[in-house]
């Protein structure tokens, strides 16, 4: 066991002690609190990915609000409204997916993070509004990732950031649950609700979509960065 410790790479390090530590955050219930800015984290992100989709298929956005419960909103005008609506769970999951393959050495970690924190401060400056804790939790984050890829050293920076992407992952994913029962079972307002009345497919249809692609391309990209 302790030669196969030693015969790890950085990275596979990181990936491995990275999982270990988002799966106790899951299935330890009094640190499931410490999960709570990961969440606001991934609501700035899914908000965001709204929104620059929005735009780059014409539309204009309104604003973005992020809520104290980690949910959030982006009332857009125009745009493609099927890549509008996808973006928000398939771009928070390709933003995991990309910060945990761009984290395979100290550098790579570091661009990744400074990359998240200006594309959140450009989101934060043009479109976050309303909600206080949104507002807040989104310029700490940015802080927090500017500090966290200039503070810290090359294994601290391999786990820091391997750690984000995978909770970004996770927290997406697990959203994508929390949607498919919204839409089996309700029909309260979501993504899902909007493809369906643009498509006529079935809102169940869309969760379940997202969710089968959002898990292959985590396993896919997990095992291909521990691989290679």
């Amino acid at each position: 066991m302790q030669r196969q410790r030693q015969q790890l790479r950085p990275d596979q390090s990181a990936i491995l002690y990275a999982s270990l530590a988002s799966l106790a955050l899951w299935f330890i219930p009094f640190l499931n609190l410490l999960s709570l800015p990961l969440e606001y984290l991934n609501a700035h992100t899914h908000e965001m990915c709204h929104a620059i989709t929005a735009i780059l298929t014409g539309g204009k956005v309104e604003q973005i609000d992020v809520f104290s419960n980690g949910s959030g909103v982006t009332p857009v005008l125009g745009g493609y409204l099927p890549l509008v609506a996808s973006a928000g769970y398939v771009g928070a999951s390709l933003i995991g997916v990309l910060i945990i393959l761009y984290s395979r050495n100290p550098n790579g970690a570091r661009m990744s993070l400074r990359l998240l924190g200006t594309a959140l401060g450009g989101s934060m400056l043009m479109w976050v509004r309303g909600d206080i804790v949104g507002v807040i939790s989104g310029i700490a984050w940015v802080a927090i990732l500017f500090v966290l890829a200039a503070r810290l050293p090359a294994k601290g920076i391999l786990f820091a950031a391997t750690f984000i992407g995978i909770q970004q992952c996770l927290h997406s994913v697990m959203a994508l649950l929390t949607l498919m029962d919204i839409s089996f079972f309700s029909e309260r307002h979501s993504d899902a609700i909007l493809m369906q009345q643009s498509t006529g497919l079935p809102a169940s249809f869309w969760a379940v979509g997202w969710s089968v692609f959002s898990l292959a391309l985590v396993g896919i990209t997990l095992r291909g960065a521990w691989r290679k």
